[in-house]
């Protein structure tokens, strides 16, 4: 920091000055501690009244606080960077990626973390390949109990998130190996396949999931499904449409299925039966992560594999190191083990089970109610809405945003349009992380920006 003691403006004020542009281009961050008044008096050789009154500028303008007996920190009520700001002016942010995590039992996980640290200085170590293997046994036997999956604990890999294993699965079978992906297209899954895999191949699919006879003229590949709620869809497929999935997959040798379990954890109804249990664990890759059912950055997730997989796994990994925290593995190990995961699920399946109830009766008791229809609401985070309004897909989706709501259409995930097997103004309406009043807000406001267009 510099002052001009020959300035005509007070020294306090360019103290003042000093720190809020340090605020606004972020080399202050909310709840970062400031040079105490005693240190900058004599770093800057004034007195400390003075450095003490243009702290208090700065508390009563909003860009301090003072804690007493610790000194002053910025406040995280002044927001300058540009796209926390973005972020900030959408009041109503209606995603898929929400997640409530006020209801997480922080005070059990926080003595499971000290208790392991305590308990084991070795796990600052290196670990196994495939993740430790405490782990690995916990979620095999979750698995049975919660899915009715049958497997060996070798016959699971830990992996750091969604994103990363999928990729791992792509790198396995080779840039050449066709990735086949529903033509509504999950954007993560995507994503992780685009800058893996020379070819992604699309298959039309409508209100039941994936078209079968289309499917059927692919003679290999990697077919990427969520079979429960599918993103962006919401579709849970049918048990006859899963086995005849798991059919395609069992008539050539060279077709597999990653199964992307993100949902199957809050389904609202009876479990369908995964694609793992009807294959008997052959030709099918399950992949599961504890970011949807924990918190977000809970960046663990794993796949059961068949064991031929597994195999290959393991010759291509020789120099491999696994990149997942062996403090966090052994402690989501015992967060399981105790039955803490499975009461939090059950829990908060109750939680997203009434946000959808709620969904549903703000919007039909809303001037949307007559023009709106719902779809995928037994199961997730979100739901499908089709409004039935006067107004062009784009221009709808700027006055949401100009008037701070953010909703996602399915337009923006489809590969072949012509291929389109839902009208336009059909979005995702996420509700994970919001509030009751928020979610009964946003949606009534978003019933007042499009009233005129009904």
């Amino acid at each position: 920091m510099q002052i001009d003691k020959k300035s005509n403006k007070p020294i306090y004020l360019q103290i003042y000055d000093n720190v809020v542009d340090e605020i606004k281009n972020g080399y202050l961050i909310p709840f970062e501690k400031l040079i105490s008044r005693r240190k900058l008096s004599i770093q800057l050789d004034i007195s400390p009244q003075t450095v003490e009154n243009a702290y208090q500028k700065l508390i009563s303008d909003g860009y301090v606080f003072s804690k007493q007996g610790s000194g002053y920190f910025v406040s995280s009520e002044r927001v300058w960077d540009e796209e926390q700001q973005k972020m900030k002016s959408r009041i109503y942010n209606f995603s898929t990626n929400g997640v409530e995590t006020s209801k997480l039992p922080f005070q059990e996980w926080a003595k499971l973390l000290r208790a392991t640290v305590r308990e084991d200085a070795g796990l600052f170590q290196h670990g196994e390949k495939a993740g430790d293997w405490c782990l690995r046994k916990s979620i095999r036997r979750l698995l049975f109990r919660t899915q009715n999956i049958k497997c060996k604990t070798e016959q699971i890999i830990i992996g750091p998130g969604y994103e990363d294993l999928l990729r791992e699965i792509f790198n396995l079978f080779g840039s050449e190996k066709k990735v086949i992906m529903n033509n509504y297209y999950n954007y993560r899954a995507r994503a992780a396949a685009i800058y893996m895999v020379n070819k992604i191949e699309y298959v039309t699919n409508d209100k039941n999931g994936i078209n079968i006879e289309e499917l059927n003229n692919f003679d290999d590949g990697i077919l990427y499904q969520e079979p429960t709620h599918d993103l962006p869809m919401a579709v849970t497929l049918s048990e006859k449409k899963r086995k005849a999935l798991i059919d395609w997959a069992k008539e050539k040798e060279e077709r597999y299925i990653i199964e992307d379990a993100s949902d199957n954890d809050f389904q609202y109804g009876e479990n369908e039966k995964t694609l793992w249990e009807l294959s008997n664990g052959k030709k099918v890759i399950y992949i599961g992560n504890f970011s949807m059912t924990i918190a977000p950055s809970m960046k663990i997730g794993y796949i059961v594999a068949p064991e031929e997989i597994i195999k290959w796994w393991f010759n291509k990994k020789m120099f491999y190191l696994n990149r997942v925290s062996r403090i966090e593995q052994v402690t989501l190990s015992k967060f399981i083990d105790l039955g803490y995961y499975e009461k939090h699920i059950n829990y908060m399946c109750d939680v997203y089970k009434e946000k959808t109830r709620v969904v549903k009766e703000t919007v039909f008791n809303s001037p949307l109610g007559k023009k709106t229809e719902i779809t995928g609401d037994t199961a997730g985070m979100y739901c499908n809405m089709f409004f039935d309004i006067s107004l062009p897909e784009n221009e709808a989706r700027d006055l949401c945003i100009k008037n701070g709501i953010k909703i996602s259409a399915l337009t923006t995930c489809i590969e072949d349009t012509s291929k389109a097997t839902l009208p336009e103004n059909t979005y995702n309406i996420g509700y994970g992380e919001l509030k009751i009043s928020q979610i009964k807000d946003g949606l009534n406001l978003l019933a007042k920006v499009w009233k005129k267009y009904l």
